[in-house]
């Protein structure tokens, strides 16, 4: 190897380390974003007290609509903390799109065979999308079963007070629901071709 070889292979590898570093913060950060969720016990603490107060101005409103904006509260912050976490997803996986080309570069220049398995990101590579079918199938698990319980919880308690809203909040839930998922889908495919992982 000669000097413009190693000077290359130096630069590379800082730069391959300094990506790396901003992955592994990436992912601490998004693994912290689920506090975000604490966000919905506030809603719900403060609710109650606004309920109450409607209430109490004015007792011929409907005690289930405000119900359903309750709901619909807890919807709108489920749903930014939802897509906040999928946008950091998102950037994660361009920045392993982006360590991979390093690590490609730093294999060339060490004279590494294709197969080698010097760098993690390439465990599993020559297997069917190892790495994306594990990840999709965790973050999909996850995200079905938060799905679940935003949708079927608040549409069980509407469905006592009065089906009508109980219709109207699934309706919507199931909406954002799908269009969550479809956005997922949309990432993975694009990351799941051979030129990624």
């Amino acid at each position: 190897m000669n000097i413009d070889s190693s000077q290359k292979l130096e630069y590379l590898y800082k730069e391959y380390s300094r990506l790396s570093e901003k992955s592994d913060e990436l992912i601490k950060d998004s693994l912290n974003d689920l506090r975000l969720f604490g966000a919905v016990s506030v809603v719900i603490i403060i609710w109650n007290p606004i309920y109450e107060a409607i209430l109490a101005t004015n007792p011929q409103f409907d005690s289930a609509l405000i119900l359903l904006l309750g709901f619909f509260g807890l919807l709108a912050i489920m749903g930014i903390v939802a897509y906040l976490i999928l946008l950091k997803q998102a950037y994660g996986w361009y920045f392993v799109h982006n360590l991979q080309a390093y690590e490609l570069e730093i294999k060339k220049l060490l004279e590494e065979s294709e197969n080698s398995r010097i760098y993690n990101f390439n465990l599993g590579k020559e297997e069917s999308r190892f790495i994306v079918a594990v990840y999709k199938t965790s973050f999909k698990s996850l995200a079905l079963a938060c799905v679940a319980a935003v949708n079927l919880i608040p549409f069980l308690i509407l469905w006592h007070s009065k089906i009508l809203y109980a219709v109207i909040y699934l309706t919507t839930a199931l909406f954002f629901s799908v269009y969550f998922f479809q956005i997922f889908r949309k990432i993975m495919k694009q990351y799941s071709d051979r030129s990624y992982l």
